[in-house]
């Protein structure tokens, strides 16, 4: 799915549908972040890569407090859905996350 797919299909959903998808997103992340170090160590293998995912949590975080308090101020949602998925300087990450997001938009249509 590439960014104007995913910013059509999330500004169609409902705020519920929106907070019921950044909730798996943010879940999503964590899991995308093993990918960053070795497992059964403390060695971080891709520590911008981990940067990245930990600056990108905040931002799924943050926007689904404001979304969950209706907040006005918060990003419009093509901005957000762009920062979520561009990611140029890291083609692979960037690569991850389309389908992350892809998987989980088809999930949420599935279970509607």
């Amino acid at each position: 799915m590439d960014v104007h797919q995913a910013i059509n299909t999330f500004g169609q959903y409902s705020p519920r549908e929106q907070i019921d998808f950044l909730v798996y997103l943010a879940h999503a992340l964590t899991i995308l972040a093993r990918d960053t170090y070795e497992v059964g160590t403390e060695e971080v293998t891709n520590p911008s890569r981990l940067r990245h995912l930990n600056e990108l949590q905040h931002r799924v975080i943050g926007f689904l407090l404001a979304l969950r308090r209706n907040e006005a101020g918060r990003y419009p949602e093509d901005v957000f859905v762009k920062m979520l998925l561009e990611h140029p300087d890291d083609l692979e990450f960037q690569r991850q996350l389309e389908e992350t997001v892809d998987r989980l938009m088809s999930q949420l249509a599935a279970a509607v």
